[in-house]
């Protein structure tokens, strides 16, 4: 492991030449530090190795903001202590573990990757978080609270806040949170107020508590605060935040949405007479350009695609119907495992 002191005699380094430090030193082979910061930023993050199959491992103590910033996948930070705003900002995979708090705007738009806090963020912590299917899922855990705005325009991803030494607070999420919240999952302990319209707070399902109770002896684990985990998996405690829309156990037809949501009668109405009728723009059967193709060792069951399948096409074991499915991908694009690819469709139309 190499070691980097960053205040020597009075001298303190500058985060220009600690971060050209460290990758000189990872490009001589080296993989582990260990560095006394004194604030300077986006440690660990803005560091890779050009050999993609070493991990890099960093222990920081008193880094500046940023620290993990755009972080990949491989990277493993460890933060002894508190760290101050954009902790995991744009985090790409890597694990950042933050024994203590961290400020405003952590895991700011974090697209893979885990990020484990061990006491309270900030303001705006959350917000923007995504997910690109084709990576691993960004999770986002919290021991205690989290400051206002929190999880704001949130489109993916999952952030678990616990609560913990929270009785006095008014809400755990702070004030107005989940503004503009388009998508993502949101596990709380604990009193929530003042959140927004577009989200709904649901009790938890099986599949809830198992992702919770399994991740939650890993994150304390990491945290060093394993003797909380009786406390903090009694779940009648917990809940769930989604969209409104995802919130809802059956999509609407479009039928249903013109005569329940729509204008009555439609726009057209005073005119004619709508018969709900759905021309079908999307070839099915062996009219599509590609099909599905499920592979049983990889699935999980998490019936995302059974759930997101526009067309209703998969049953619930997982048996395709070819002549209600148009081949869109949604499938493959949503599997959290790839358990479902697209396929050519090189048979010849029939008339």
């Amino acid at each position: 492991m190499e070691r980097i002191e960053t205040l020597n005699n009075g001298n303190r380094m500058s985060t220009q030449e600690l971060l050209q430090l460290i990758q000189s030193k990872i490009d001589a082979g080296c993989t582990e530090f260990e560095i006394n910061a004194c604030g300077q930023h986006n440690i660990g993050g803005s560091s890779w190795a050009k050999d993609r199959n070493k991990d890099l491992k960093f222990l920081l103590r008193n880094p500046g903001q940023r620290v993990g910033a755009m972080g990949m996948k491989g990277t493993s930070i460890l933060v002894e202590g508190s760290v101050p705003a954009d902790t995991g900002w744009l985090n790409s995979g890597a694990e950042i573990i933050v024994k203590g708090d961290s400020g405003d705007t952590t895991a700011h738009c974090a697209a893979s990757g885990e990020i484990y806090i061990g006491g309270r963020v900030g303001t705006r912590s959350g917000a923007l978080m995504k997910h690109d299917p084709k990576f691993k899922i960004p999770e986002f855990w919290v021991l205690k609270n989290t400051g206002s705005f929190s999880f704001e325009f949130m489109g993916g991803g999952i952030a678990i806040v616990c609560g913990y030494d929270c009785d006095g607070l008014k809400s755990v999420l702070g004030e107005r949170s989940c503004g503009g919240m388009v998508g993502g999952t949101i596990y709380v302990r604990g009193k929530v107020e003042n959140i927004a319209t577009c989200v709904e707070i649901s009790t938890l399902d099986a599949n809830d508590i198992e992702f919770l109770r399994s991740g939650m002896k890993r994150f304390l684990e990491k945290i060093g605060r394993a003797e909380l985990y009786n406390e903090l998996t009694n779940f009648k405690e917990w809940h769930k935040i989604q969209t409104v829309a995802a919130a809802k156990k059956e999509r609407m037809s479009i039928a249903e949405f013109r005569e329940k949501e729509w204008i009555a009668g439609g726009i057209f109405g005073d005119f004619i007479t709508d018969d709900y009728a759905v021309y079908e723009l999307a070839g099915t059967g062996d009219a599509r350009c590609r099909f599905p193709e499920w592979n049983k060792e990889l699935c999980i069951g998490c019936d995302i695609c059974v759930k997101n399948c526009p067309q209703k096409a998969i049953s619930e074991n997982y048996v395709v119907d070819d002549e209600k499915c148009i081949g869109c991908g949604i499938c493959s694009a949503l599997c959290p495992r790839q358990a479902w690819k697209m396929v050519e469709n090189n048979k010849e139309i029939t008339k």
